[in-house]
């Protein structure tokens, strides 16, 4: 009996495992536009092509122990006939030759097995197995492991703990991985795609594959993308509900009722898609319906929730769809690229109710990814709350509106002008003051502009002097740090910090006007930040703009020094100005490596 496989049953590996049961193999036809097409595949380091070429060497073993006759016919696709493969002309060209050889078609897509049916041909169609016959990638983890990373000529390492708190540890006792090891292992993952429910490839590029394996993403780097073959899975430790937040009942009314453009910020594994799921959930347990938005999918959400990516690689062709569905609430999953937060922009505007997830060093600089990519005065509209995650657990919330007033420190009354306020959710302290200066728009720490002309110390400031005060509101635990002449940031401990705010913040301003200086109360978690910032490293945005690329930079490195760093590499040193801004002029040097670091998607960071 002669067989013609094609490419769907090379790739998941199930046409030697079919020829393996029969006893009337005589000959095996390789069509040309299978080979081409899994030469293309190769050439550009596509796991799938890699799979397939392995085994095309196990068909060859096969034919060579058991005496069957290998044929390679047809004529290779032309550039017409690939482009119209979507349309089914490449699985045309698989059927002719099928059936000029009187041959068994083999193949696991349905349609090309209906299409075979009709044309009168032989086909088997070998359904994939639902069950996988392998857990090779889940050996590397224990419960507390949140992601494994194997590189070639290196040991297995492993990132154990929680969000904020882990490990880097070796994980076996097994010598440095080789490249044959990881091939075999990325083989057997690509294979399972096909075979289990939860499983499906995200993306294969060149040198790059992204993989969702149930709840653990995978991501497969090759050469010529990177310098060495690496294999890194993520799998989520913690599931979380709103309930273990312990939101007070102000936050979780705003949540519920009135926020409807939220963004989660928060550094890479603090735990924003952690409360971005649990927010999900708490939606859809209020009878909403929520979507998400995810490239590549890996929030761990019950079936109620639709997870979706890029309709044909275009996110904003799924946000024209999403509309069509008519949802309550769609998680994004994450903000990064500028078309993304145009899309954001536009869901929010038509009424849908928006969770945006950003990275950030701050909960400030959650907005600032959202300046020079979509108007300044929209902002308030889009964005209503600002969440910061910290360690899994919330630890700042802000609130935007839009005034027209004179910003803060400007005197002259013709200086009036659009101005969003960002406040402290709980105390309704403004913080922050955005607005355009000249062609700058300006991220103004108000507290710190207030200063200098709000308050004159009354008193000298001793730690006596703040214990005797503190000592009213039964609090004997506490830490300060005194910059003179009238600022003065208050450390306490979580449950502390309510009693010395009070209701409203009244207690914490009758306490400003005693002493005369300005008091920021803060928790003692939030002192190890603080005392460490002046050797912090950040992850910096960037935008490119007709004849420059714009750097844009944490409110703590204004007025400071920094290192630009593509990769962990230094490249330049900058002075950062009032505007958290800095232009590159594309012709230099250094503007031609921060564009070729943003068409690779680098790591750019700038290290105080």
């Amino acid at each position: 009996m002669k067989y013609v496989p094609d490419s769907s049953v090379l790739i998941n590996g199930q046409f030697l495992k079919y020829l393996s049961k029969q006893s009337d193999v005589s000959s095996i036809i390789l069509s040309r536009v299978v080979l081409a097409e899994i030469e293309n595949m190769a050439n550009q380091a596509k796991a799938t092509g890699m799979v397939a070429l392995e085994e095309f060497k196990l068909i060859k073993d096969f034919c060579a122990k058991n005496g069957v006759e290998i044929i390679i016919d047809g004529s290779r696709p032309t550039v017409y006939q690939i482009r119209d493969a979507p349309g089914g002309e490449l699985d045309a060209k698989i059927r002719e030759l099928a059936e000029e050889y009187q041959a068994v078609l083999v193949t696991s897509d349905r349609i090309q097995a209906e299409m075979g049916e009709v044309e009168m041909i032989a086909v088997v169609y070998l359904k994939e197995p639902s069950i996988s016959i392998g857990k090779r990638i889940e050996q590397y983890f224990d419960e507390r492991t949140m992601s494994i990373h194997l590189r070639e000529n290196n040991p297995p390492l492993a990132k154990k703990g929680v969000p904020g708190t882990f490990k880097l540890e070796r994980i076996t006792e097994e010598g440095l991985l080789t490249r044959e090891s990881l091939e075999e292992l990325a083989k057997d993952i690509v294979e399972r795609v096909g075979r289990e429910r939860d499983a499906f490839i995200e993306s294969d590029r060149q040198g790059t594959t992204v993989v969702q394996l149930n709840n653990i993403r995978i991501v497969i780097l090759r050469p010529p993308f990177s310098d060495a073959m690496e294999i890194t899975a993520v799998r989520p430790i913690i599931k979380r509900v709103i309930k273990d937040y312990k939101l007070d009942s102000k936050l979780l009314e705003r949540i519920e009722k009135k926020a409807d453009g939220i963004i989660i910020a928060g550094a890479p594994g603090a735990g924003k898609s952690t409360f971005a799921t649990a927010l999900a959930e708490f939606y859809a347990d209020k009878e909403r319906i929520v979507k998400t938005f995810e490239n590549p999918r890996d929030l761990q959400v019950d079936e109620r929730i639709t997870q979706m990516s890029g309709f044909e690689g275009d996110i904003s062709a799924s946000a024209d769809l999403v509309l069509l569905m008519r949802p309550d609430y769609v998680i994004y999953d994450e903000l990064r690229r500028t078309k993304d937060f145009e899309t954001y922009a536009d869901l929010r505007l038509s009424g849908i109710g928006l969770i945006g997830v950003v990275h950030a060093t701050q909960a400030i600089d959650g907005i600032q990814r959202f300046i020079r990519r979509v108007d300044l005065g929209v902002i308030p509209s889009i964005v209503d709350t600002i969440i910061f995650i910290e360690n899994g657990e919330i630890t700042k919330t802000y609130t935007l509106s839009l005034q027209v007033k004179v910003p803060t420190g400007m005197l002259e009354k013709d200086l009036a002008r659009p101005v969003v306020d960002v406040s402290d959710f709980h105390n309704n302290r403004l913080e922050y003051e955005i607005y355009s200066f000249g062609e700058q728009i300006v991220v103004s720490p108000v507290h710190k502009l207030a200063k200098s002309s709000s308050f004159e110390p009354k008193v000298k400031i001793t730690r006596t002097l703040m214990k005797k005060i503190l000592k009213r509101y039964s609090i004997t635990d506490f830490d300060y740090m005194y910059e003179p002449p009238n600022n003065l940031s208050l450390y306490v401990n979580d449950n502390d910090r309510p009693k010395v705010l009070g209701r409203e913040g009244k207690r914490i301003h009758e306490i400003e006007d005693a002493l005369g200086i300005r008091i920021d109360v803060r928790t003692f978690d939030e002192l190890g930040t603080i005392t460490s910032k002046d050797s912090a490293e950040f992850v910096i945005d960037t935008y490119e703009t007709k004849n420059g690329v714009h750097l844009t930079f944490p409110i703590v490195c204004i007025g400071k020094d920094v290192i630009v760093t593509v990769n962990g590499q230094p490249i330049v040193q900058l002075t950062v100005g009032k505007s958290a801004e800095i232009k590159l002029a594309k012709n230099t040097e250094t503007g031609k490596l921060i564009l070729e670091a943003r068409k690779k998607s680098d790591t750019i960071t700038a290290v105080l």
